[in-house]
């Protein structure tokens, strides 16, 4: 028996206005059921039946006003969270029933969200991208290896040329294929939260091949499991290993042995302290005169030159007069007062003179810029080189009797979960 004309209309309006709600919603939002106008539970079990609406509620998911995945409820599960308007379940329209509206294709991410897309479905983009907002002082770059955000600078906030140009969080990716190769993704909410003109022009970044890019783990983990990321930014750990080594030096009775130390984070690190993003010869060779600051510049003079307990000073000058060098003093101070068959030299001294060496390449010699995706191993290389070396000083130090109470982080001790991203 067919229904009559006033109960199809009826059953439009439903529809309707749970599509309503969606659309206008601030960020794409369902219909709490108990906010409807026209609730009817038979006409919203047809109109499950038809494969129109979903329904959420907080048996099935930690958030149901925000439709993150697609879930594949059960039919049946649905029907019955929505078997009373009291019960706190949230009502979505489907790509089915979105198929057909009409939208506005200037803006391409928050045309997905209008056609029903889950929200956090991640696009990957061109890390070219990036280098728009690292080189542009209005914005600041929050990099924590794993994931980043971007926002403009309080004192631009009211420039008309940024829009609210606001991206919440990025996750460092990966492309598969034979060299390490860096992507970000964004969730699709958040750029659809761009305006047009920002829209098109991050869809100018987007990748052809989203399938062959993975995502960092620890995002996921993080922003969409609420887990706590365990890992550590070997960025983070070297920072840490300096600020432990200062520690040490205070207890031996020796002056630090770097000048000044950093916080972990981002606005305590050193400017440019961080993953190259695009891979070229003068973004390395920035990073590595970063580096050679950081580590190397950062040494001071007056560590090898006080005698303190079980320590021995050095002379500053050599035997013509001539003022030895820190990296000189230092190979010079660790052989006098370390005991042991390990080869200072090529454990500690080595990785520090090839940031001094990589540095001063560009410093003395024009160099061409050039494009080369292997420059993003040779950065981690480095890293992980250098890293080594001031671990190895640590743990040196660690076996002078004054230093053995000093405490080291956890993760320090055990150096596991010290990753590059």
């Amino acid at each position: 028996m067919f229904r009559g004309v006033d109960e199809m209309i009826e059953k439009e309006q439903v529809l309707n206005e749970i599509i309503e709600y969606y659309l206008k919603s601030h960020d794409f939002n369902g219909l709490p059921i108990y906010q409807m106008k026209y609730y009817d539970y038979k006409i919203l079990c047809e109109l499950i039946d038809d494969g129109v609406i979903e329904v959420l509620s907080e048996k099935e998911v930690l958030n149901p006003h925000i439709k993150g995945f697609d879930f594949n409820i059960p039919v049946e599960r649905q029907k019955e969270n929505v078997s009373r308007r009291t019960k706190h379940s949230v009502l979505y329209p489907t790509r089915k029933a979105l198929k057909n509206i009409s939208a506005d294709y200037s803006s391409p991410y928050t045309v997905l969200m209008q056609k029903g897309e889950k929200q956090f479905k991640i696009i990957y983009f061109n890390i070219e991208i990036l280098e728009r907002y690292a080189n542009n002082p209005k914005f600041l770059i929050m990099d924590s290896g794993y994931r980043g955000n971007i926002y403009p600078k309080d004192e631009y906030c009211e420039d008309k040329t940024i829009e609210d140009e606001y991206i919440k969080d990025y996750g460092m990716a990966y492309i598969e294929g034979e060299h390490l190769e860096r992507a970000i993704g964004v969730f699709v909410c958040d750029l659809a939260k761009l305006s047009p003109q920002k829209q098109m022009l991050w869809k100018g970044f987007e990748l052809s091949n989203q399938e062959y890019c993975k995502i960092a783990s620890g995002f996921v983990d993080n922003l969409i499991h609420g887990k706590w990321v365990t890992k550590v930014w070997i960025f983070h750990a070297l920072i840490d290993e300096m600020i432990v080594i200062n520690e040490q030096c205070k207890a031996m009775g020796i002056p630090k042995l770097f000048n000044k130390t950093f916080g972990t984070h981002f606005s305590e690190m050193p400017e440019g302290y961080r993953n190259i993003f695009l891979p070229t010869l003068k973004n390395y060779y920035d990073f590595v005169l970063v580096l050679e600051k950081l580590v190397v510049h950062n040494l001071s003079y007056k560590t090898f030159q006080k005698s303190a307990p079980y320590i021995t000073s050095i002379n500053r000058y050599d035997e013509t007069g001539k003022e030895k060098g820190s990296l000189t003093m230092f190979e010079e101070w660790l052989c006098k007062n370390i005991r042991t068959k390990e080869n200072l030299t090529e454990i500690i001294i080595k990785p520090l003179r090839n940031i001094r060496s990589l540095r001063q390449k560009p410093a003395h010699e024009l160099t061409s810029n050039k494009y080369d995706v292997c420059l993003y191993q040779k950065q981690v290389d480095l890293m992980n080189d250098t890293y080594a070396a001031i671990r190895a000083i640590r743990l040196f130090f660690a076996n002078h009797p004054l230093a053995k109470d000093v405490k080291v982080p956890e993760y320090l001790i055990s150096g596991k979960d010290i990753v590059n991203y």
